[in-house]
């Protein structure tokens, strides 16, 4: 079984991919801490990147399964690091003329960039050197939650509502979402969409063991001072929590922001922006919940 498409993908900010060597059906996959080349597996999050970017705007990839970033050792070894490490590497994708691409890394975001090249009998497969292997990007295509990310990994992630196409009312459980939910270890819902999902929704997810909560929230506005306490209360009390809206950004942002204030984080409008806080009365309501923590 081949990865999907051609491998000739464009390489766009919160989109999910597979990094194959071109032409082959061997991918990067993490495996625990460390990466390696393993063959396609239809559907397996470890074998999923999605592409993100740094606060100095330069490029990298994470692992859609761990969370974690796709970075480097001394050795010039790949491995998957924290996000907070500051230490993962920062990617060139070079279209080549015979199809694929090449891939520079600056391990560490610093010096000058190297190749990655694929090793025949090394265990990891993969380092960097002078030589590149023509890789190929494979544009995960309508993920279920898209934009899904971990804030905390393993214990708090946020995304778009499932199967979002541009309204509230496209969110939909149903038995390939919830199979996403369970393969990301995730056992409650804070959803802040416009609308409450069916009965026969809710009792899907109760079959899996998954909890659900629902905070009516608008799009551009602000929830109140006794839903951000709820918020706090169906995550402090449930296992491994995803957080969503409809696209995931205002809405969402807003939720993460009031844990991360519940937490003791010292955050300004500046923070809660960064969690893709958008409107002034979602600010306001914020700055007002963290005045009322702290008194």
């Amino acid at each position: 079984m081949f990865p999907p498409g051609r491998g000739n993908e464009n390489l766009d900010v919160d989109d999910t991919y597979l990094i194959s060597v071109f032409g082959t059906n061997e991918v990067l996959t993490a495996v625990g801490k460390n990466v390696g080349l393993r063959e396609y597996q239809e559907g397996h999050w470890e074998q999923m990147w999605i592409c993100k970017v740094a606060p100095d705007h330069q490029i990298g990839m994470c692992n859609r399964k761990n969370g974690r970033f796709l970075g480097w050792t001394k050795e010039d070894q790949p491995r998957c690091i924290p996000e907070s490490d500051g230490a993962w590497g920062r990617f060139t994708f070079m279209r080549l003329s015979l199809g694929g691409y090449s891939l520079k890394v600056s391990p560490n975001g610093k010096g000058e960039p190297k190749l990655l090249q694929r090793v025949d009998g090394d265990s990891p497969n993969l380092k960097l050197g002078k030589v590149g292997a023509q890789f190929g990007l494979h544009k995960i295509k309508n993920p279920v939650f898209r934009r899904f990310e971990w804030v905390i990994p393993g214990r708090l992630a946020r995304s778009s509502a499932p199967y979002y196409d541009g309204e509230d009312a496209d969110e939909n459980i149903n038995e390939t979402s919830i199979e996403f939910l369970k393969n990301h270890g995730i056992k409650n819902i804070i959803s802040l969409n416009s609308g409450e999902l069916s009965p026969r929704q809710k009792d899907r997810l109760r079959k899996a063991k998954i909890s659900y909560s629902h905070i009516k929230a608008e799009k551009c506005a602000a929830v109140t001072q006794e839903q951000f306490d709820q918020i706090w209360n169906d995550y402090d009390k449930a296992g491994v929590t995803i957080v969503y809206c409809g696209y995931g950004d205002g809405r969402t942002g807003m939720a993460i922001s009031a844990i991360q204030l519940f937490q003791g984080r010292a955050l300004d409008d500046n923070d809660y922006m960064e969690n893709g806080v958008q409107c002034p009365s979602q600010l306001a309501a914020l700055n007002e919940l963290s005045d009322r923590i702290n008194r």
